[in-house]
């Protein structure tokens, strides 16, 4: 089976999820000792769930690695046993002790009043409608970028209210099967959001196995030399991708 990461928040100042996103990466490597709130919380998680599989196997085994520390908490379950009850379980647990859930894979927080905040938007659709380059940067939106790697070809998808979408591929595909193998937005699938500036852009970028940061300046004929590196400095890569039409 795979896993589904949740993260626990104790934090005021966390509202919307693009700050969740800040906040896990800024806390998730601490060691300080945990907050009163995440403490007890953690103890009422293994109550309702022991990691003995009493109550069912609904903890990955990966939950054993986490430990409460500081204002945060990452809680690991087995996707095919985690469904939507025991979402509304975990988030009535949280709501009790004053916490906020934040779902990086969905891009969403879940407050402690029971709303929510930063759910993700639906993708575009193919071919993208409204304009089809950006009047800053001079990105395009309808079509991917290409870069032919090593091993495999890397696809990259903008759209036009500041979204971008990066997978690798084995094999070369089509335009717009790429760009609905990106829009489709699997675990495989670094989605996030880009900045322009003039003939560049840096973005953020997440997936199930990593954040990165990228960035890309503009040469000619509408190719982009881009170079990406996840948040901890390592696997840094730079390539020239070109623009594929739909």
């Amino acid at each position: 089976m795979g896993e589904c990461i949740l993260f626990a928040i104790d934090s005021a100042g966390v509202s919307s999820a693009d700050v969740a996103v800040d906040f896990v990466e800024q806390w998730r490597d601490n060691q300080d000792a945990p907050t009163a709130r995440i403490a007890t919380f953690f103890v009422r998680v293994l109550q309702t769930w022991p990691e003995d599989g009493s109550q069912g196997h609904v903890l990955h085994e990966e939950f054993a690695h986490s430990r409460p520390l500081g204002p945060l908490l990452e809680l690991v379950f087995e996707s095919g046993e985690f469904d939507a009850a025991r979402l509304q379980q975990l988030r009535a647990i949280a709501a009790h002790h004053q916490l906020k859930l934040f779902d990086p894979e969905g891009h969403v927080l879940y407050l402690a009043d029971g709303s929510e905040a930063g759910r993700t938007p639906p993708p575009p659709s193919i071919p993208p409608q409204g304009p089809s380059r950006c009047g800053i940067s001079g990105l395009r939106f309808d079509g991917v970028y290409e870069s032919k790697l090593s091993e495999s070809w890397s696809y990259l998808a903008f759209s036009s209210d500041g979204r971008v979408w990066w997978q690798s591929s084995r094999g070369r595909l089509k335009a717009a099967v790429a760009m609905k193998s990106l829009f489709d937005a699997d675990s495989f699938v670094c989605v996030g959001k880009y900045k322009p500036a003039e003939r560049s852009f840096t973005a953020r970028l997440k997936a199930a196995y990593g954040s990165f940061r990228m960035s890309g300046e503009s040469t000619e004929d509408d190719a982009w030399t881009i170079t990406s590196e996840k948040t901890n400095g390592s696997k840094r890569y730079t390539s020239v991708y070109t623009f594929l039409a739909l």
